[in-house]
């Protein structure tokens, strides 16, 4: 009896440990993407974009400043590089005010945005 716990115990503790190998795993498969691979990548294409609350969305980051997103959420706006990844401040969300985004790629190639508090904001699914 005693010898199937140390073996319970034990197999717990693999388990734990390869889970926490694979999030970590995970973790180092992102990278941070800045300015550079912003305008390289990103600008002058359309985004389909998954929102934290699961809808898709369309996003068009143009090269001329101005950025519009149309389902889940419906408006337009600008957006700038910045030294971390990119600003955007729309017509109507947020009242106008700027906020600035970063951004990681991950190891299957989808962009992960993230609010200033670290809170996912969207994850780029498809580019066009």
């Amino acid at each position: 009896m005693r010898s199937a716990s140390v073996v319970g115990i034990a197999a717990a503790a693999l388990l734990a440990a390869a889970c926490a190998t694979t999030q970590e795993q995970g973790k180092q498969a992102a990278v941070p993407v800045g300015p550079e691979e912003v305008q390289r990548e990103l600008v002058g294409r359309t985004w389909t974009v998954m929102l934290p609350d699961g809808q898709p969305a369309t996003e068009h980051f143009n090269a001329n400043g101005t950025v519009d997103i149309r389902g889940g959420l419906n408006d337009n706006g600008h957006w700038r590089l910045w030294e971390k990844g990119y600003c955007t401040s729309w017509a109507r969300m947020r009242i106008g005010a700027e906020r600035c985004f970063t951004i990681e790629r991950t190891a299957d190639g989808q962009y992960r945005i993230y609010k200033p508090d670290g809170d996912i904001s969207m994850t780029i699914i498809d580019l066009k």
